[in-house]
């Protein structure tokens, strides 16, 4: 339990940023040139130090970590998942009766399509369906595992979110040089891989 609460408090911690990013993310502006990519811009005389970046650029990667799951060993991760399926199934049985081959190919199924979930967000998932706070569904049976895997990228829409707007501050530059007309270089973009 004590685990759990320090997973779900790192997890709010990283979903808003301080506020002087945030004031500055919201302040971002935008300039399109004629067959160029949109250049994100800071407002004049503004801009990130060397070590804001850092800042910045290690909340990204911590929200790719907590988010897939990497920060934990790949092994105790993948029992975790399998862990919470199998509670899920053993919760909701199959109509009628089932063999054993039946029931292992219905795990994986499930297992498959949430194996990139990191299982914080698997857990939220299904405590939503067994509540039945879910838009969509019969709730008297298990989700399918398409459904599943929907629920838990509306645990990970926050987050998406969040990186987002990491990405806009990492990527922005000057607005000297958002005004020039003159084609720039593509700026090396940090990138988040949530969900593929």
């Amino acid at each position: 339990m004590a685990k759990e609460l320090e997973i779900r408090e790192r997890l709010d911690m990283l979903l808003s940023l301080p506020l002087a990013f945030a004031r500055l993310e919201k302040s971002l502006g935008t300039v399109r040139w004629p067959g160029q990519p949109t250049r994100v811009n800071f407002p004049s005389g503004m801009g990130l130090s060397e070590e804001e970046r850092k800042y910045l650029m290690s909340r990204l990667e911590e929200i790719q970590r907590v988010t897939t799951g990497a920060n934990l060993d790949p092994k105790e991760c993948s029992k975790a998942r399998l862990s919470l399926l199998i509670n899920l199934m053993l919760g909701y049985p199959a109509a009628g009766s089932t063999t054993d081959e039946a029931a292992e190919a219905r795990l994986s199924f499930y297992h498959e399509a949430v194996s990139d979930i990191a299982p914080w967000a698997l857990d939220a998932a299904i405590k939503r369906w067994v509540r039945g706070d879910v838009g969509k569904g019969n709730i008297d049976f298990a989700p399918s595992p398409g459904a599943l895997r929907r629920l838990c990228e509306e645990e990970l829409e926050p987050f998406k979110v969040q990186a987002w707007k990491l990405n806009r501050l990492l990527t922005a530059v000057t607005i000297e040089q958002a005004m020039d007309p003159a084609p720039v270089a593509e700026p090396d973009k940090p990138t988040l891989r949530l969900m593929p």
